[in-house]
């Protein structure tokens, strides 16, 4: 595979030539969208915690969580950017043709159908299963001071301390745009998946959901786990149907799950 560029026809007469990225781009742009976050976990969260004096009992996520929000809006400026600079400008035509926000493509007719959507449900499915997996917590053995990085996860928040403080809410529905469309989809399956296959070829999908997972490296100990399940989960149908509304769907299922347990925290049914 020539890695300049990849060409596809489909049936309806759509001729895309898509230039390919480096290793070297691809990197670049997974660098520029996990930095601030990392930054934002690891060095600007425990100043906040110290310079404000937070209470020890106040979960860590509490405090990260609008920085959290404030990294997720960096991806999607992030993305922008790179469609102007790459397309010269950022119409919704020009992101849906160059991020694959069109119709599922049928990987054998190649004809296009919303229907193909329904093909997210086993990918649903399997995006839940593989949460009541547990895996060896290799990140842990193989780099012991990760026990000891902050870490920043809802566990915590499942308390009737939190009954009644509905800015729980405003921040998950401020988180949701970003955290399954906006942020990481743009950036992981929009901008580099459909740059990825001339350096990584069919195992494209695969190593995007390597670099998706190394992203998260403000959740550590979980690392792993998302490489084992992340391309295999997002960008595999997104690849296959040529779509990134597949993974769309399939990421943002966890919204829902997300919004209905703050509820129950705010409405004291924890």
């Amino acid at each position: 595979m020539n890695q300049e560029t990849a060409s596809a026809v489909d049936l309806d007469g759509e001729f895309e030539e898509e230039k390919q990225y480096s290793l070297g781009r691809i990197i670049l742009i997974w660098f520029l969208g996990t930095a601030p976050m990392f930054l934002l976990a690891y060095v600007v969260t425990p100043l906040i915690i110290e310079v404000f004096n937070i209470p020890p009992e106040t979960p860590p996520f509490l405090v990260f969580w609008p920085f959290m929000i404030l990294g997720l809006v960096w991806q999607f400026v992030l993305s922008l950017i790179i469609v102007k600079k790459e397309c010269g400008d950022i119409k919704w035509s020009t992101i849906k043709r160059r991020m694959w926000y069109s119709k599922p493509r049928n990987p054998m007719t190649k004809r296009r159908s919303w229907w193909l959507l329904l093909w997210t449900i086993p990918f649903i499915v399997l995006s839940y299963a593989a949460q009541e997996i547990t895996l060896p917590d290799v990140a842990g053995s193989l780099f012991p001071f990760l026990e000891n990085v902050p870490h920043y996860n809802l566990g915590p928040m499942m308390s009737s301390q939190y009954e009644g403080m509905w800015l729980l809410l405003g921040l998950t529905l401020l988180t949701i745009p970003f955290n399954y469309f906006l942020g990481e989809e743009f950036l992981f399956r929009g901008i580099l998946l459909p740059r990825m296959r001339g350096v990584f070829g069919r195992f494209d999908w695969f190593f995007n959901g390597v670099f998706f997972a190394l992203y998260h490296l403000h959740k550590p100990l979980g690392v792993f786990h998302q490489i084992v399940f992340a391309g295999l989960i997002l960008s595999l149908p997104a690849r296959l149907f040529r779509s990134n509304w597949m993974a769309v769907v399939v990421h943002g299922t966890e919204a829902f799950v997300a919004t209905w347990i703050i509820l129950k925290v705010i409405l004291g049914k924890i």
